[in-house]
């Protein structure tokens, strides 16, 4: 896991000095937005085994509350838990507003995330970084950050 990890930001470092041009969305572009969609899609309907198959079996996911999650059968029983709790009846949306291409098959994808109609009211709000791989003609999660932006300055004390 740690190899997939340091490799996949180890090319991503050694990409990022390089000024693109914007092109055309492509194919990827669109599987990378579709695999980020299913996600929100699987998870709103509580199906955990369809989240779970878009990601690696070594994945990580840090989540907007600093939780950690590790391997795919973590992410899906931390999102179940989740869901099922205090996320219970929420909806999870995601819009990406940027994908890049790190190599051929090494995709990092940006977006600001939602989750609304939380139990009590309110809304959760965040961005979100996910790092994907392509393994044979599919793309799969390998990686996701989640925040919540905090004022500049020194963090409250927890």
């Amino acid at each position: 896991m740690l190899t997939t990890i340091t490799t996949v930001f180890s090319i991503a470092l050694g990409v990022a000095g390089f000024t693109q041009t914007a092109a055309p969305p492509s194919a990827d572009d669109a599987a990378i937005r579709r695999v980020v969609q299913q996600q929100d899609d699987a998870r709103n309907r509580g199906d955990w085994k369809a989240l779970g198959e878009l990601f690696m079996q070594d994945a990580e996911q840090l989540t907007s509350s600093g939780t950690w999650r590790k391997g795919r059968a973590d992410i899906e029983k931390g999102v179940a838990q989740s869901m099922g709790s205090i996320y219970k009846g929420a909806k999870y949306t995601t819009k990406v507003e940027s994908v890049r291409m790190l190599a051929p098959t090494v995709a990092m994808a940006d977006g600001a995330f939602e989750i609304s109609n939380i139990a009590g009211g309110g809304t959760r709000r965040g961005h979100a970084t996910y790092l994907l791989v392509k393994s044979g003609d599919a793309w799969r999660i390998v990686a996701v950050r989640s925040m919540v932006p905090t004022p500049e300055g020194a963090t409250p004390a927890r």
